[in-house]
């Protein structure tokens, strides 16, 4: 049933019938539609990609939910056999993936037979009951988060394209508003306070006055939430564009402190953030979600059970375990440190925390770290062991205190070209043969 809305509307958007579909899409969803009917299977687009299409946002990477009255196992098994690509299913929960083949403008879509869920404890993964009907695809949108996220496009049968509102969440969606679909929302599945969070940062909607009330319901419960499930939807909200604006809202309504409550917000994170994001090319080696864990963990209390709380994958367990420290080496040094100096006290912290402890230190932590990502720590220098040999040395732990030496004073500009370096190197190994130390050479 399409709902219609007269009055004065937030974002003062028409009310189509109909969706406007990309045109790159219309290919991909008419396959879905033909096959779906050939399938005598109502299928429906549902959730964000409705959501966002009517308030005209843009679609870069779509990412489309289907959900079928029937059977959505069956229904992927024949798109795959039909069209390419292979297909994963879970018959007993009523779910598949088509994995769709090249040349397609996705990689994959989620499909979900129409269901029931009903959640024995608070926090605790939901009991699935598949169900069909005419009714089937409004007694579905009962099990999802917010009303905005019930609306739906249908692909079969005809008419395709057509907008369907099964719970009258088109007001909620003009008026920007987050409306949980029943009081208890929060308590069967807490990650949906951090889904309201990140759809705050990204959408600017706020909570519905009585889904606020029912908040506090949640927060304990969110002590039952395994590592994976809390870390996952975090990574959720450090892919947005505004993550920071989502961290806050967690930290102002009091999720941060029922994870930890040690947990607080830092304003410097306000800057950090976007900061982080304007980093898209250089450096290279920079992982994005393990640097945005990294800036969050620069808040975090001293603690490794908190690491193993939120179940982190090794790469972003240590960014966020060594911020700290790389906060620390930016500190010390004096204003005067030179670019060896620099190199030696940052070398030994991953790209990811390095950066993390420049975006929320000072401009000159910045421009130091800039300088030690881009240039000073691919300093090479132009002799090496085989040199050192030449000139009659034996391997030994001098090797690499030489070696060192000649870096540092590349560094620090104390010597360029390759000759040069050689020079200085032999003039060392001269004078570490007659007794004397490589470190007391200066220029």
């Amino acid at each position: 049933m399409i709902k219609r809305i007269t009055s004065r509307l937030r974002y003062n958007l028409p009310m189509p019938d109909f969706l406007d579909i990309p045109e790159r899409l219309v290919p991909l969803l008419r396959v879905l539609a033909e096959t779906a009917k050939h399938h005598a299977t109502p299928l429906y687009v549902v959730g964000g990609f409705v959501r966002d299409n009517l308030l005209k946002l843009p679609t870069y990477e779509p990412d489309l939910d289907l959900v079928a009255v029937g059977n959505a196992p069956a229904l992927v098994k024949e798109l795959a056999a039909q069209h390419g690509g292979s297909f994963t299913a879970h018959p007993p929960f009523g779910t598949a993936t088509w994995h769709l083949p090249s040349g397609m403008p996705m990689r994959a879509i989620d499909f979900a037979t129409t269901r029931t869920e009903i959640y024995a404890t608070a926090a605790a993964l939901p009991t699935v009951t598949l169900i069909s009907g005419a009714d089937a695809l409004q007694r579905d949108a009962h099990r999802r988060d917010f009303s905005v996220n019930t609306l739906a496009m249908q692909l079969a049968p005809e008419p395709f394209g057509a907008l369907i509102d099964p719970l009258g969440a088109l007001p909620d969606l003009h008026q920007g508003v987050l409306r949980t679909l029943h009081p208890h929302s929060f308590s069967d599945d807490p990650t949906r306070l951090l889904r309201a969070a990140r759809f705050v940062a990204r959408l600017g909607f706020r909570l519905a006055a009585e889904s606020i009330a029912e908040l506090p319901q949640g927060l304990p419960h969110i002590a039952a939430l395994s590592g994976e499930r809390l870390r996952h939807e975090f990574d959720l909200i450090f892919a947005e564009e505004m993550p920071h604006v989502a961290l806050r809202w967690l930290a102002e309504h009091g999720v941060l402190a029922a994870i930890d409550p040690r947990l607080t917000f830092d304003e410097r994170l306000e800057s950090a953030y976007p900061a982080l994001r304007a980093l898209r090319e250089s450096p290279p080696d920079l992982d994005h979600l393990a640097a945005s864990w990294a800036l969050f963990g620069s808040t975090f209390p001293d603690d490794a059970a908190l690491l193993e709380r939120l179940a982190l994958p090794k790469a972003t367990h240590r960014a966020v375990a060594e911020v700290r420290r790389a906060r620390l080496a930016l500190a010390c040094l004096e204003p005067t440190a030179p670019p060896s100096q620099i190199t030696r006290a940052l070398v030994p912290f991953c790209t990811e925390a390095v950066v993390a402890a420049a975006l929320i230190g000072t401009p000159t932590d910045r421009d130091r770290v800039w300088q030690y990502l881009t240039l000073w720590r691919y300093a090479q220098p132009a002799a090496d062991g085989n040199f050192l040999r030449s000139l009659g040395l034996k391997p030994s732990p001098l090797f690499g205190r030489l070696l060192s030496r000649l870096r540092d004073a590349l560094l620090d500009g104390e010597v360029s070209s390759p000759e040069a370096q050689r020079a200085l190197l032999k003039e060392w190994v001269n004078k570490a043969q007659d007794g004397a130390k490589p470190h007391e050479h200066t220029t």
